[in-house]
C-alpha cells in the first residue's frame, strides 16, 4: 500500500536553480506547472517528502524557499544533501527521508527528473520510481530504468490511482 511520495525539487517541482552562489530562500524561484495543485491533492492522502541535492541550502533554507512558493505545508520531511553530507544517488538520502516519514521503501514512490540521481538511487532500495520526462537530464536510453514515466505533474494522480489504489 502506498503511504508516501518522495519528490526531487529542482527541475521536478521548480525550475532548476543551482544554489552555489545564493541559498534557495534568497532567490526568485518558479514552480513547475501544476506543482501546487498536485501536491495539495496528494498531501491529503499521502505523506510527502522532499529529497534534494543542494550546494549550500540546508533544510531551513529549503523550507523557507518552499514557504515563499506556498508549498511548505505539503512536506512532512525535507532531506538535503547539505544537511546529510552526501548526494543522490547515495541510498542514505532516501533512507533518511523514509525514516522521517516512517515508511518502508515498498510503501513509497519517488518522483524525479534525473535517471541516475533520482531513479537509480531510489530503485536501489526498492522504491517505485517515476521519471519526470521534461528535463534537460532526460535520456531516452535511460527512461526504461524508471518504473513509470510522466510528461507532466498532472499525470501523477491518475498514475497513482491506476497503479496503487485499484483493488485486486
Amino acid at each position: 500500500m502506498l503511504k508516501a511520495i518522495l519528490f526531487d525539487l529542482g527541475d521536478t517541482l521548480i525550475e532548476e536553480y543551482v544554489d552555489d552562489a545564493e541559498k534557495l530562500h534568497q532567490v526568485h524561484l518558479v514552480t513547475k506547472p501544476m506543482a501546487k495543485e498536485i501536491l495539495s491533492s496528494l498531501a491529503n492522502r499521502y505523506r510527502i517528502g522532499l529529497v534534494t541535492d543542494t550546494e549550500t541550502s540546508d533544510e531551513i533554507s529549503v523550507r523557507s524557499a518552499l514557504r515563499k512558493l506556498h508549498l511548505d505545508t505539503f512536506f512532512s520531511a525535507v532531506v538535503t544533501s547539505t544537511d546529510i553530507g552526501i548526494t543522490k544517488p547515495n541510498s542514505k538520502m532516501f533512507i533518511e527521508a523514509l525514516k522521517r516519514l516512517a515508511v518502508t521503501p515498498e510503501e513509497s514512490l519517488m518522483v524525479g527528473n534525473d535517471p541516475v540521481r533520482d531513479i537509480d538511487g531510489a530503485s536501489q532500495l526498492g522504491i517505485t520510481t517515476v521519471l519526470f520526462r521534461p528535463s534537460k537530464y532526460f535520456d531516452a536510453n535511460a527512461a526504461n530504468r524508471a518504473d513509470y514515466v510522466i510528461d507532466s505533474l498532472d499525470e501523477l494522480p491518475a498514475l497513482i490511482n491506476d497503479r496503487f489504489e485499484q483493488g485486486p
